[in-house]
């Protein structure tokens, strides 16, 4: 997504409507993406419900069309291949035009009152250019990543070797995910939240030139967030709206997955990081990223192999 011109001082301060372009983007996501798009489209502020295709069955894309031909706040986006989850959000977020994007992963069942509460949030405080929900399992409970610190090349080796266990009260041993630490059910403000679901005025995602389409998977967030600070902008978090989120219900195997978070990590640490740590230590994280994926390849393969031949077979039909 190209850099638009930057808004003039009274255009950023000028109260916006209220109401939501959501963008959902799906992947072979399974039976809860019904869910999930009935709970936003029973949302008063929503204009129009963006959902890009970035894969799915002929059973599916049937229905989505037969429900797309009576909801026409649902627009349908064909993605010619997976384009992953920034490109396809910025692909989305291309057609929106409501003064909000609401991003809003498949797997999430929205409650009601979630766009207006959150909207509340950017009318209530000031500078605010993104803002997160609490995400939570379907029993309650708080799911890890919703809040998170910023993430760095010493916080993922601190992560992946535990040394917070070493100094588990000394601040450059905090964790990553603020999840572990007290429960939180106000609106604050933190260095990073989730893209499983997040809103932004649309004028600051596009002064800011969308998500980076060099992260296919994962990342996305955190690097969105940086930027964001950089512009001085402020994330904050609504501990008080929960946001039901069903994890791992797209039809994809976690090699898949692990690849991308792999390839998008060590990129977003070069990108974000280069200047501050010296190179050295960049390529020791790195590779002991890529020793992590390995283990897990080595690890799920077996059990991962029917369903990536499956899924192969399965694209190859529907394209032919």
């Amino acid at each position: 997504m190209s850099e638009q011109p930057s808004p003039s001082p009274s255009e950023l301060s000028a109260p916006l409507p209220r109401r939501v372009s959501a963008v959902t983007v799906s992947y072979y996501t399974g039976p809860v993406l019904w869910q999930n798009l009935a709970s936003q489209l029973a949302q008063p502020e929503l204009v129009e419900l963006i959902l890009v295709d970035n894969g799915n069955t002929a059973e599916t894309r049937q229905r989505l069309a037969a429900m797309a031909a009576t909801e026409l706040r649902l627009k349908l986006l064909q993605a010619k291949r997976n384009l992953g989850f920034a490109a396809g959000c910025n692909f989305g977020a291309a057609q929106a035009r409501a003064d909000y994007i609401a991003f809003v992963n498949p797997d999430c069942v929205l409650l009601p009152e979630t766009f207006g509460r959150i909207l509340d949030v950017f009318t209530q405080q000031e500078r605010v250019w993104l803002c997160g929900g609490r995400l939570e399992h379907p029993d309650g409970r708080e799911q890890r990543g919703g809040r998170r610190e910023i993430l760095s090349p010493w916080r993922v080796l601190m992560e992946l070797l535990r040394l917070d266990r070493l100094f588990p009260d000394h601040p450059y041993f905090r964790r990553l995910h603020r999840f572990d630490a007290e429960a939180e059910h106000s609106v604050v403000e933190v260095p990073t939240v989730s893209g499983a679901f997040m809103m932004i005025p649309r004028r600051y995602y596009e002064q800011l030139g969308g998500m980076d389409d060099h992260m296919f998977l994962h990342f996305d967030d955190a690097d969105l967030c940086i930027r964001i600070a950089q512009m001085g902008g402020r994330v904050l978090y609504a501990g008080d709206v929960p946001i039901p989120h069903h994890l791992s219900t797209s039809d994809v195997s976690r090699i898949f997955v692990e690849w991308h978070k792999t390839r998008s990590s060590s990129y977003y640490f070069v990108k974000h990081f280069h200047a501050s740590y010296p190179r050295w230590f960049l390529s020791l994280v790195s590779m002991l990223l890529w020793l992590r994926f390995g283990l897990i390849f080595l690890r799920r393969l077996p059990g991962d192999l029917p369903g990536i031949l499956r899924r192969a077979f399965q694209r190859d039909a529907e394209t032919a």
